[in-house]
């Protein structure tokens, strides 16, 4: 029996090294710009390839805005010249270093300890939703390929090569060589600049309107580094960089480290190597292993100007971890035009041969259609574009990337994506833009009209509102988007029905404002039991929160800013502010409404003297002084100037001039003030503060309120609170919750309609909580408020709603409908709620996830109070009992469980052993008897 022969199998292994172009990163700093580009060599061939990010197209335009929006970037496409490209980078990853870091730095910068708590447990929800893949940030990057030639003469014919030989050895035997290159080398990259990248920036913005910034060569080399390595970015190891500070080019080569950048790339981290592992059907990088689906025939059309638009982003939205790389170039125009007469004239000679023969040639008599019309929108402007597309998914292990791979395909109903099974890795290292092959052969790029291509331009994305702030999450897509209304002057209003994550949303606001230094006021209308919506918060930031109830607390009105960290000149101009203000709050006690006539302006010059006498007199001066060096709640707080002493000042007034009028002006000031005196509001607003004046978070509960008038002392008083802080450098947030309530008192609608039209200029931040927009909008301020407030979030809302969102924000109600699914309600499995974000001129539907820890605090039901007193009672630190309810609340509210099941109280059982039992063996043991134990 002969053994059969084994034959040997070789493998033959390529070094990544040689399948990169880089020669090296370049950085321009020419006329003004610092611009980063890769300098790729390609088979003697140079080019220069740029980088920009891109925000991309908002996902949710308004009606009639697509049609324009695809305009702008069939123009841009037409201006495509032979042997331009243009890859976009279209990535979806679940990340969250920038967001952890942000927090982390919050964290290390606030002094209270409940908001690092907060933020801490926000910090662990991030990650949460990271690792379940519910947070997607999405990055858009254009890389623009300009071909800069060989760098040398061109050579005709050999004797021309034999001269250049000669020239170049005589170089270098003068010793020019060295000189010659680096001319080259500024002459390359000049030409880049002038002809390559500034045709790029203009065609990116002014022509297809994508809004690009360009990237430095920092970022280019972060981007490289962040596809291999997961650790931080090390410096750049050799930068070429060309520069005109001196109204002259000079090169410069910076080298930081001796192997080149692409061996840098792949030396690999923590012990273990960076290099991809190559495979037919997938490349593994960064330990994911990374599929392939190449677009293989374009759709059959788009039925509308938004399907073209979002026909990629409506299909990649739904796929976590995942990037989407198309690449466009110019295609050869009268080869194109030649090739559609000859397919046009085949179709034409097929239908005839098939009439003579009496049969039908459908597919001729389409094709010949078809041809046509390419050959109409050609000579109407129209140009061809060579498109290749592609999507890398990238998963835990081929099994999961094969399922992945094939609910992609069955995503797109037209056009054909298919997995590539063949050379994975090879298109993977195509997508890279260090690699200058294209990223498809010619057999398998698609043809286009530019009219066509931009249905498969992956440049559709959700557009974030500010790159810092409050996060929420895209229903499509889970892009966090962020608002910022700490460093941006944002005045918002948030709607919604009852249960729809109002107070959560509202919360997560304080929260963030008290991080950041921000002082947060809070006017609400009590339950009956007297406590309001943020009563619990108040609890939880212990000596950080006030309450303010007129029948047991005061708030003096005349307590001025304290403003002894200021200059003299800044300290006076504060302190005219703050008089200015007083002035506004006396004029409203003593007139109420009633100030344009002749007595409401004389009351208005009375009580502008007496302001001035009042702060001139050495003995109030004094008594401010030692009141704040005392400190609150001392003896000299307590003496602190009131209201009752500007009575007794201007009961003194002497102002040297006879006048009926006048007298009647201060006899009505006398009258009206001594009145306030003894009233209930009065007294709340004309003792000295019981109120922490640091506290970060006060709530003023509005209760027992007679009228108009009182509404709007109240008002008043909440808003010197604000308006002290700001004066005292510390922007403000001045909430109105239960505002359809709230704004049936004119003079609260009139305050707070003041607010929104000037408080920028006070550094206060109004925020408005209702559950329809009907009541603000009818009450006597109403166009001052919505006008001014910029950014709405709008939950979930009846059906019955829409047509005054229509009136009153000409939303359509198409945009509005999902917010009256029951989709769009709190969902107890994933306890998020679902908002329309309105900033900016940009519509979002978005989702709000809190910290379990944040809904701990804030659960204000009497269930879920009784349910935390209960474990806050059994853990003496006050950040474990909440942080144990946060897990317990959680648990059953996703179970369905009664919360009166959490930290039960349930009595304790031991074993009493009877004689018999303890006896020697041989007896008969009896029956062990639970008692309960004391």
């Amino acid at each position: 029996m002969s053994k059969p022969r084994l034959g040997t199998q070789r493998y033959r292994f390529r070094p990544f090294e040689d399948e990169a172009h880089l020669e090296c990163l370049c950085r321009l700093n020419l006329r003004g710009r610092n611009v980063g580009a890769y300098l790729l060599k390609h088979q003697r061939q140079y080019s220069l390839v740029f980088g920009f990010r891109s925000q991309g197209i908002h996902t949710q335009l308004q009606p009639g805005q697509a049609e324009p929006t695809l305009k702008r970037l069939e123009d841009g496409l037409k201006g495509f010249r032979p042997g331009d490209r243009l890859r976009i980078h279209w990535r979806s990853f679940a990340d969250d270093k920038e967001r952890q870091q942000s927090l982390e730095t919050l964290i290390q910068t606030t002094a209270t300890l409940e908001s690092q708590f907060l933020l801490l447990a926000q910090q662990r929800a991030t990650r949460d939703l990271t690792t379940e893949k519910q947070r997607q940030p999405k990055q858009l990057y254009l890389f623009a390929t300009y071909p800069l030639g060989s760098g040398q003469e061109q050579s005709a014919d050999h004797v021309e090569k034999l001269l250049a030989w000669v020239v170049a050895q005589y170089d270098t035997f003068k010793g020019l060589k060295e000189h010659n290159q680096q001319q080259s080398y500024v002459q390359l990259l000049t030409q880049g600049f002038t002809d390559g990248y500034l045709h790029w920036e203009q065609q990116l913005n002014a022509r297809m309107g994508l809004q690009v910034t360009p990237m430095s060569t920092e970022d280019l080399w972060q981007y490289l580094w962040t596809q291999f390595n997961s650790t931080s970015t090390p410096e750049i190891p050799q930068c070429l960089e060309l520069s005109d500070a001196d109204s002259d080019a000079k090169l410069t080569e910076l080298i930081h480290d001796p192997l080149h950048a692409t061996s840098r790339l792949i030396r690999g981290e923590n012990g273990q190597p960076s290099h991809p592992k190559a495979d037919r059907q997938w490349v593994q990088v960064k330990g994911k292993f990374v599929g392939v689906v190449v677009l293989e025939s374009k759709p059959a059309g788009f039925t509308t100007p938004e399907h073209q638009l979002y026909y990629l982003w409506q299909a990649l939205a739904q796929f976590p971890d995942c990037e989407c790389v198309c690449e466009l170039a110019a295609a050869d125009r009268m080869m194109t035009r030649v090739t559609l007469q000859r397919l046009t004239k085949q179709s034409v000679t097929a239908t005839f041969r098939a009439n003579l023969l009496r049969d039908v040639d459908v597919a001729s008599q389409m094709r010949m259609k078809q041809g046509v019309e390419a050959q109409e929108r050609i000579y109407e402007g129209a140009l061809p574009i060579w498109i290749s597309g592609m999507v890398l998914l990238h998963r835990d292990s081929p099994e999961s990337l094969a399922e992945a791979c094939q609910k992609l395909t069955n995503a797109f109903h037209q056009g054909d994506f298919i997995r590539e099974t063949e050379i994975a890795w090879q298109l993977w290292l195509r997508s890279l833009p260090i690699v200058g092959d294209r990223l498809i052969d010619d057999g398998r790029r698609q043809m286009y009209l530019t009219n066509e291509a931009p249905g498969l331009m992956p440049v559709a994305c959700p557009r974030t509102i500010d790159h810092r702030g409050i996060e929420l999450i895209t229903r499509d897509g889970q892009m966090p988007v962020y608002l910022d209304f700490v460093n941006q002057h944002r005045g918002m209003l948030v709607f919604g029905e009852t249960r729809s994550g109002k107070s959560v949303l509202a919360a997560e606001i304080f929260v963030w404002a008290i991080a950041n230094g921000m002082n947060v006021i809070s006017l609400d209308y009590p339950k009956p039991d007297g406590t309001t919506t943020y009563t619990d918060l108040v609890k939880f930031f212990g000596d950080q929160g006030a309450y303010f109830d007129i029948g047991s607390e005061s708030n003096n009105l005349f307590q001025i800013p304290d403003l002894r960290n200021l200059q003299d000149n800044q300290r006076q101009e504060r302190l005219d502010d703050y008089k200015e203000f007083l002035v506004k709050a006396l004029d409203t006690m003593v007139m109420g409404t009633e100030t344009d006539n002749q007595l409401g302006k004389r009351v208005h010059t009375v009580l502008w003297q007496a302001l001035s006498n009042f702060f001139e007199t050495p003995q109030i001066l004094t008594r401010y002084e030692a009141a704040f060096e005392s400190g609150f709640g001392s003896p000299e707080w307590q003496h602190m100037p009131t209201l009752a002493n500007f009575v007794e000042t201007v009961a003194n007034l002497d102002l040297e001039v006879e006048s009926a009028l006048l007298n009647e002006a201060i006899a009505t000031i006398l009258l009206e003030l001594r009145g306030w005196l003894s009233s209930r509001v009065g007294k709340a607003i004309s003792q000295p503060s019981t109120i922490r004046t640091d506290a970060r978070l006060t709530v003023f509960a509005l209760r027992n309120v007679g009228d108009n008038i009182e509404a709007a002392v109240l008002a008043l008083s909440a808003q010197s609170m604000a308006f002290r802080r700001a004066l005292e450098v510390s922007d403000s947030l001045l909430a109105i919750d239960e505002s359809p309530i709230l704004f049936k008192y004119n003079g609260i609608a009139q305050i707070i309609g003041q607010v929104c039209a000037n408080g920028a200029k006070s550094g206060i931040r109004p925020l408005i909580i209702g559950q329809d927009p009907d009541t603000i909008a009818q009450s006597v301020a109403g166009s001052q408020i919505l006008q001014n407030l910029n950014t709405r979030l709008v939950g979930a809302i009846q059906p019955n709603a829409l047509p005054s969102y229509q009136r009153l924000f000409g939303y359509d109600p198409s945009l509005l409908r999902p917010n009256t699914e029951e989709s769009f309600r709190i969902s107890p499995g994933r306890l998020c709620s679902h908002w329309l974000l309105d900033a900016d001129a940009r519509l979002t539907p978005c989702a709000h996830y809190p910290s379990p820890e944040l809904l701990g605090a804030v659960a204000n039901n009497p269930k879920e109070q009784r349910a935390r007193q209960r474990v806050l009672a059994q853990h003496p630190n006050k950040f474990a009992g909440y942080a144990a309810f946060a897990k317990a609340y959680v648990q059953a509210l996703r179970s369905g469980q009664s919360l009166d099941t959490i930290a039960v109280s349930t009595p304790q059982f031991e074993l009493i052993h009877s004689a018999a039992e303890l006896a020697p063996s041989g007896h008969q043991p009896q029956s062990r008897t639970p008692r309960r134990s004391s």
